[in-house]
């Protein structure tokens, strides 16, 4: 699984969502709101993906992956990565993808981890986990790191003080965080906008002490990658490495690479 991360990275994009077998059976799971809120029409074509035509509760060939995006982008923008998996034999069930903000319309500058797009997430992790049976692999990019960390996590939200549920550990077998925020951005100065100290960016914010407050709750196998040349998270905040996960069972250092650049 991390091989195929490490060289999905290094290979541009089918517009797609969701597939109808899919939302039919997580309407009928969930509530026809959750398969809304997963599929992303409002965005138009590309919003989401996954799904194919598998038969619900059958399990899966491959563990299901799930890609999530980063701060300003849509799930589309990782097609490529979603290509790759297909090329090495995984179908449409077997890799997924939903968009959980405004894909851009915000300013990088006032986006923020929000309760709703760690809800996104959390709902997809359970949807796929029962509709094929399996655990799933999280590939995770960016601000996604941080929102799909919490999501696995659960508990309340800092910004709303909604309650997400228990942790999902045991649904996830790996964990892959991607040039992931999880510490925050050496760009955060001043604790403003998406840098703010509740659900921002600052690497002292209480969503990132939330996350940072407990270890090894990702999935049975956590691993992470990133850059020494980080252009938007940097290698080190607080004198943390930005993108470590404590108890990741590896990190991995490389030199640049363009993980940002799908954003906007």
């Amino acid at each position: 699984m991390l091989r195929i991360a490490i060289t999905a990275l290094l290979v541009a994009r089918v517009m797609a969502s969701m597939s109808q077998p899919f939302l039919k059976w997580v309407s009928e799971t969930y509530g026809s709101t959750i398969a809304m809120r997963l599929n992303r029409t409002d965005l138009g074509p590309g919003g989401s993906f996954g799904g194919g035509n598998h038969t619900s509760k059958q399990k899966t060939l491959h563990q299901p992956v799930i890609i999530v995006h980063g701060m300003t982008s849509r799930v589309d923008r990782f097609s490529d990565i979603k290509d790759y998996f297909m090329a090495k034999g995984y179908t449409d069930a077997e890799v997924y993808g939903t968009t959980y903000g405004d894909a851009g319309e915000t300013s990088m500058l006032f986006v923020t981890m929000e309760c709703d797009f760690v809800k996104r997430i959390r709902e997809l992790i359970i949807a796929v986990n029962a509709f094929t049976n399996s655990k799933v692999d999280v590939l995770a990019f960016s601000m996604g790191s941080p929102i799909a960390r919490k999501a696995i996590l659960g508990g309340t939200c800092v910004d709303t003080e909604e309650q997400l549920g228990v942790p999902l550990t045991s649904l996830v077998d790996t964990f892959v965080g991607i040039a992931g925020a999880n510490f925050g951005s050496f760009l955060c100065f001043l604790p403003l906008g998406s840098c703010n100290t509740i659900n921002g960016l600052h690497c002292r914010s209480r969503f990132l002490a939330d996350i940072n407050s407990r270890s090894r709750y990702e999935g049975s196998y956590i691993f992470t990658i990133y850059s020494t040349d980080d252009e938007y998270v940097g290698y080190e905040a607080c004198e943390r490495i930005t993108s470590a996960i404590d108890g990741q069972d590896k990190g991995i250092e490389v030199g640049q690479f363009v993980v940002h650049r799908r954003e906007g």
